[in-house]
């Protein structure tokens, strides 16, 4: 069964960020939930933002590399 919320720590091991560029990059696409003291993302959120950064690396401001 797929995962629908995320917490904070598990969204940033699974893209493999530090909290900055989590903070920066993926946080402004995706929807914040906050239960008690707990931050929680929506999964697909989460891997639709890194999608959108792709798609707009043509953007003169942004340049993403893929590496192996």
């Amino acid at each position: 069964m797929r995962k629908l919320l995320m917490r904070r720590v598990t969204a940033l091991e699974y893209l493999d960020m530090d909290e900055l560029t989590f903070e920066a990059f993926i946080v402004p696409h995706v929807t914040s939930l906050r239960f008690g003291g707990s931050l929680y993302y929506l999964a697909d959120q989460v891997e639709d933002a890194v999608y959108t950064l792709i798609e707009i690396s043509s953007d003169d401001e942004v340049h993403l590399h893929l590496v192996d």
